[in-house]
C-alpha cells in the first residue's frame, strides 16, 4: 500500500492543473480582435484605459463569451450598433420586433456581465451593457 500513495500523489498532480485550465477556458472561443475592440472601447466608456477598467471590461467580454456564441454575439451587436443608422436600407436594423428583441437580449447579457464584473450602474447604458452604442467600427468577423 505504500508503493500505492506516491503513485495516486503523482496522478493527482499531474491532472489537478488540466482540470483547472479546463475550468477556465470560455465557452465559446471569440477572435482576439473582437475582444480587444470591446474592451478598448468598454474602457473608454468607463474613463480611460487603468488597469481597473482593463479588469472590469475583459471580464465582461468574458462573460458574454461564455453565455453567447460569437456569431450571435456580431448579430445582436449588429443590431445595436444599426440602430441610429440613418436611410431606408438599414430600417431593418431599427425598427422590428427582431431588431427591438436583439437589442434588449444584448442589454441584458450585457446588464449581467456589469454586475459581475462590479462595473457602475451609470454606465451600464454605455460600453459596459452596450459596448457599441453610437460606435463607428464594425464587430471584427462582420464584413
Amino acid at each position: 500500500m505504500n508503493t500505492f500513495r506516491p503513485a495516486l500523489l503523482l496522478l493527482a498532480v499531474s491532472v489537478l492543473p488540466g482540470v483547472a485550465l479546463a475550468a477556465q477556458k470560455p465557452a465559446n472561443n471569440y477572435p482576439t480582435e473582437a475582444r480587444a475592440e470591446y474592451v478598448f472601447e468598454c474602457m473608454n466608456q468607463l474613463g480611460g484605459e487603468s488597469y481597473d477598467t482593463l479588469y472590469k471590461c475583459s471580464c465582461s467580454i468574458d462573460y458574454i463569451a461564455n453565455e453567447i456564441t460569437y456569431d450571435q454575439y456580431v448579430t445582436l451587436d449588429t443590431y445595436l450598433r444599426g440602430q441610429h443608422a440613418g436611410g431606408e436600407r438599414p430600417e431593418v436594423l431599427r425598427e422590428g420586433s427582431i431588431a427591438r428583441n436583439s437589442r434588449s437580449e444584448l442589454a441584458q447579457i450585457k446588464a449581467k456581465a456589469a454586475d459581475r464584473c462590479l462595473i457602475p450602474s451609470q454606465t451600464s447604458g454605455g460600453s459596459a451593457s452596450s459596448s457599441a452604442e453610437g460606435g463607428s467600427k464594425k464587430p471584427a468577423g462582420n464584413g
